[in-house]
């Protein structure tokens, strides 16, 4: 299981401490950095981290510091809001916190068997709790997304298109490998060009060096790098089934 995060602070040393406390839990992904606000809100909803480090103070989008106007505005678009653990300086946040539901508190400085705790109290109790909306934003217009109604990604210079079951194609303004980073884990990559839901496997023909993929006639080529990846997707979809024949 990935675990994405974001950082949202304007110290850079503590967004340093935190991604080195998290360097031994290899499940924990840092996929952006924000210093304000507004490049928060925006950072969030194009990302959907599951967990967002928070540091009240950061500037604010209509006053000096954010404080918890950021979960306020992602409320409008988001149904289910990322945990959100606050870190600061100070003990004011506090009270407000606990009536916004935030997972945890931290004082600066930061101990990383803190983080790590609190990490492990995350896993226990919301491990399950899991958002499957992809949000695309373009030019201040965004589009929501089932990840599992994606078929497969393409590569498309430094664009990716995503390919819908209902037949859609969603263009989103990021390379393959960012999205790799970030989808489920039955999301694979099987060439430089392309990542499959292996949901939606219903074909491999090794002689053709292809998958077929469900609800469309599109067959995806897996290069020789990544054949032994494409086994490993042929083994576990066998182990599934009902009978081999």
């Amino acid at each position: 299981m990935k675990y994405p995060y974001v950082i949202i602070d304007n110290d850079q040393k503590i967004a340093d401490s935190i991604q080195i406390a998290l360097e031994e839990q290899t499940d924990y992904i840092c996929t952006g950095i924000a210093k304000d606000e507004q490049t928060a809100l925006d950072l969030i909803l194009e990302r959907k981290p599951r967990i967002v480090f928070l540091e009240p103070e950061v500037p604010g989008t209509h006053c000096a510091k954010t404080q918890y106007s950021l979960m306020t505005e992602l409320a409008k678009y988001m149904s289910q809001l990322p945990e959100f653990i606050v870190i600061t300086k100070t003990a004011e946040y506090a009270i407000e916190g606990i009536r916004n539901r935030i997972l945890d508190y931290m004082l600066k400085p930061l101990g990383k068997s803190q983080i790590v705790r609190t990490l492990m109290r995350f896993e226990k109790d919301f491990d399950e709790v899991a958002d499957s909306t992809l949000c695309f934003k373009s030019y201040g217009d965004y589009k929501f997304v089932d990840v599992e109604e994606v078929l497969y990604l393409k590569a498309d210079n430094n664009t990716t298109d995503f390919i819908m079951s209902n037949g859609n194609k969603v263009e989103a303004f990021k390379t393959l490998k960012h999205f790799q980073e970030l989808l489920p884990d039955h999301f694979v990559r099987i060439h430089n060009s392309y990542i499959i839901n292996t949901h939606y496997v219903s074909r491999i023909h090794f002689g053709k060096a292809k998958c077929a993929i469900k609800n469309t006639t599109d067959m995806i080529p897996f290069s020789k790098s990544y054949k032994n990846t494409v086994e490993e997707i042929k083994d576990n979809l066998a182990k599934k089934s009902l009978i081999q024949i």
